[in-house]
């Protein structure tokens, strides 16, 4: 009999494995008991409490951010949204968690989501000192005087005469490349090998797996195996990362590229530099590719006719004369639709510090993860936002009452390590 197999020796290790699981148990219960303890005055659903389960059914089907923005319409600007998790929506909580004092708010390592073979890249880089040394060494890559340069925008102009006839986030592609390896770039919106991987790039459903792969790592083969779509990812990734390789070997990059600065200025390792690049592109062609389709798709409505109008009387007027930063209805358009339309949906988690903090009046243990999202941070004051959901651009245009708005805008981030390229 089966029984009969169940020898002493083995009897007395099954024991010996039940009661240290049973340990692990008590202990993995106790220390969420204290974290409970300690979170039950932070406004939220008490269920939420107990468990991360909820929030991340809704985020691999991409409904977190619309349903954390509900939950902070009905219990404010602090809400829990996991038992280790809380979600804010006031500049105080953004500014204390992201401003110039933010070092003890380090990223989580959800970041680690967005490496490129394991390479640390200017998004990724958990601790402070490693972002401001890469974010010093490229920031004039960015800067105004750099953007406007005659080349880039002769680039631009050749790519808007084509743009109606292909995808914007092609059209987002093709800039950023040339921003990185003038006079070398994408030309997808001519080329069918490029055209073939933006759309691979763009447009593969890869949130599912990217978070499976994330929060249950054991079980990475049986998410391959039910999501074929990896495949045509990963052509995409190497599609993409053929050309950053190509275009780095040429050498004879523009004076203002980002490519000249990682490997001359000041020479980084080949696969460093990769990595980056990589991460620019990645980061230009969603974000700016999402919040354009937007934002057109905005203005082609018929209730807008009379901003249409007034956005281009605006442009005829302003000729080739004056730059368009110094266009105040053109700025307002623009800038209403980062408000609507953000180019980044995801909230940007950090830990609570060490010791555990105050943010908003609420005390925050240590570890616990705190995050702002510009969904949130953009709709919730209807004060500062008065028709939060509507598309106003005349709101940007009162100068005399813009602090707060300003304060609250979140579309870039917020302090030190806001995004590099929002300009």
């Amino acid at each position: 009999m089966p029984w009969k197999l169940l020898t002493p020796q083995l009897i007395s290790v099954s024991r010996n494995q039940i009661a240290l699981l049973a340990c692990i148990f008590i202990a993995a219960l106790w220390i969420r008991t204290l974290h409970l303890q300690a979170t039950t005055k932070i406004p939220g659903p008490w269920h939420l409490k107990f468990s991360s389960i909820f929030v991340k059914y809704r985020e691999l089907f991409g409904q977190k951010r619309v349903w954390v923005h509900n939950l902070h319409l009905r219990y404010g600007p602090v809400v829990q949204v996991a038992y280790n998790k809380v979600s804010f929506a006031s500049y105080t909580a953004a500014n204390q968690i992201y401003g110039s004092g933010s070092k003890d708010f380090p990223k989580t390592e959800l970041y680690s989501l967005f490496q490129h073979d394991g390479h640390i890249n200017l998004f990724t880089a958990l601790d402070s000192d490693t972002h401001s040394t890469i974010r010093r060494h490229l920031a004039d890559r960015y800067s105004n005087s750099s953007v406007l340069r005659p080349q880039i925008i002769e680039m631009i102009d050749e790519r808007a005469e084509a743009f109606g006839t292909f995808y914007l986030h092609a059209y987002a592609l093709d800039c950023v490349t040339g921003m990185l390896f003038h006079p070398h770039r994408t030309d997808s919106l001519i080329d069918a090998s490029d055209q073939q991987m933006v759309k691979l790039l763009s447009y593969a459903k890869t949130r599912e797996v990217t978070l499976l792969h994330h929060y249950l790592p054991l079980l990475s083969p049986l998410w391959e195996a039910l999501f074929p779509k990896l495949v045509d990812l990963g052509q995409g990734s190497n599609f993409l990362r053929k050309f950053v390789q190509d275009s780095l070997e040429t050498g004879d990059h523009s004076d203002f590229t980002v490519a000249r600065k990682l490997l001359e200025s000041s020479p980084v390792s080949r696969p460093l530099a990769e990595a980056e690049c990589l991460d620019h592109i990645g980061a230009g062609i969603e974000t700016t590719g999402d919040t354009l389709c937007w934002l057109i798709w905005e203005l082609s409505q018929p209730k807008h006719e009379g901003k249409v109008q007034k956005l281009h009387d605006e442009l005829v007027e302003a000729g080739n004369e004056r730059p368009l930063h110094d266009l105040p209805y053109l700025s307002a358009i623009v800038q209403e639709g980062l408000r609507l339309f953000a180019p980044g949906t995801m909230s940007l988690p950090r830990y609570a510090s060490k010791q555990g903090t105050f943010i908003d009046g609420y005390f925050i243990p240590k570890n616990t993860i705190v995050a702002c999202n510009s969904f949130s941070m953009h709709r919730l004051d209807e004060r500062t936002f008065p028709d939060a959901c509507q598309f106003v651009p005349e709101r940007w245009l009162d100068s005399e009452d813009n602090t707060d708005r300003q304060r609250l805008f979140f579309a870039f981030g917020l302090g030190p390590r806001t995004c590099i390229g929002r300009q």
